[in-house]
């Protein structure tokens, strides 16, 4: 997909995406290709780094005002939790937004979550995302997972220095989203699930089977997996894997950056 170059419209509250990242220099390729893919304009990327590759070449592509780039060094106790809260800081935006160095974001998905918040939302986040996992036999179907509460990771908010991660290394973002669930707080409709795409790579925070279970974590769910895997033998015949035009057209988009960056096989 073409990368965005429209000018910055600095009539529109500001939107910071925020990346804790460590010697993930493929990775935040696509990271940064996704922020520059973004139809909404004002906007900067806000990095927080405590690895040793130098990102330089990936970042060049991007404006020097949209970038806001954090070097720190390699600590026992820079937990996850710590070094959200100090991207948090860093942010010089209204607007703020978890932007993952693993995970992948639709064009739209400022856009349409920033202007959640200026319909008079605090916080909101995705009701469900796309998930992808980078081996077989999944390679070619991607599924859709929910949670209750929403997906932590897809958080946009406010700016507000009272609420902060807790220094956990993992699950930070659980405890975190349930704080601004006590505000003004809206889950997004499942039809934009399409916005983002949670990518299994193996060197995940989380395990495989956290990512797995998302196709069984409530008891309907269940059923139909021990249906489709055990009883017909098709699992990919559940519904979790039908997906929408939208959601194919956003999977299709994702192959495709994925692909050119070298974080994903070709076809063939």
């Amino acid at each position: 997909m073409p990368e965005s170059s429209q000018p910055m419209d600095s009539s529109l509250p500001k939107v910071s995406c925020l990346t804790v990242t460590a010697n993930r220099k493929h990775l935040m390729k696509r990271a940064v290709r996704c922020f520059r893919n973004q139809t909404y304009q004002n906007k900067e990327l806000v990095i927080v780094d405590d690895g040793d590759e130098d990102l330089d070449e990936v970042l060049a592509p991007l404006p020097t005002n949209q970038i806001h780039y954090v070097k720190l060094e390699k600590k026992p106790e820079n937990t996850l939790g710590k070094l959200r809260n100090r991207s948090l800081e860093e942010a010089n935006g209204d607007f703020l937004v978890q932007w993952d160095d693993d995970d992948w974001y639709h064009p739209e998905r400022i856009a349409i979550q920033a202007q959640t918040l200026v319909d008079g939302y605090d916080a909101c986040c995705l009701s469900g995302a796309l998930m992808h996992l980078d081996e077989r036999p999944y390679m070619q179907y991607p599924y859709v997972g929910y949670l209750p509460d929403g997906i932590p990771g897809s958080i946009m908010h406010r700016a507000d220095e009272r609420i902060r991660y807790p220094h956990t290394r993992r699950a930070e973002d659980t405890v975190y989203l349930k704080e601004w669930m006590d505000r003004r707080y809206l889950q997004l409709p499942d039809k934009y699930s399409h916005l983002f795409i949670r990518c299994y790579h193996g060197s995940n925070t989380w395990e495989k089977d956290h990512f797995l279970r998302r196709i069984r974590n409530n008891p309907k769910d269940a059923l139909l997996y021990f249906w489709h895997k055990m009883i017909k033998g098709k699992l990919f015949d559940h519904p979790k894997f039908q997906l929408t035009s939208e959601q194919r057209e956003a999977f299709r988009m994702y192959l495709e950056d994925s692909r050119e960056l070298d974080l994903l096989p070709s076809e063939n």
